[in-house]
């Protein structure tokens, strides 16, 4: 299940500059310049902590992959590197294991996952998509 504490221990120990960055196109963006990396936050546009997290935790996916892309890029480069992004965060954060977690615990609606998981309902349809569409993962049985 992902902390912020995860997203602010990653760029330490990456060294991936986290910028505050106010009117930004989107609440997050991931940049690389050479070997350097930041992730920029506009606090302007978020609004909750559930927000943040899901901002949080999906540039951190993008830095963790390299997964990143030119604002010119045609939509399908754009889509590949939103992908690329999703499936990490499935993968390190919103784990199948937590997931049956979660089910177990009683918690099956996408509302439910989302305050459970304290992320975006938006977080929690991508990994499940993922895991159920992509690996073919069961959470009934």
């Amino acid at each position: 299940m992902f902390q912020l504490s995860q997203f602010y221990n990653y760029c330490q120990r990456n060294a991936v500059d986290v910028i505050p960055y106010a009117g930004m196109p989107s609440p997050g963006a991931t940049i690389r310049d050479g070997e350097d990396t930041a992730i920029f936050l506009d606090f302007s546009a978020i609004t909750t902590l559930r927000q943040l997290n899901g901002v949080c935790m999906h540039e951190m996916g993008h830095a963790a992959t390299g997964s990143l892309h030119k604002v010119s890029s045609p939509y399908e480069t754009v889509e590949r590197s939103e992908y690329r992004a999703t499936r990490w965060t499935a993968q390190h954060c919103l784990t199948k294991e937590a997931f049956r977690e979660a089910f177990a615990a009683g918690y099956a609606e996408i509302w439910e996952l989302a305050e459970y998981f304290d992320l975006p309902e938006q977080d929690i349809k991508n990994a499940l998509s993922y895991w159920t569409e992509r690996k073919g993962i069961d959470f009934t049985a």
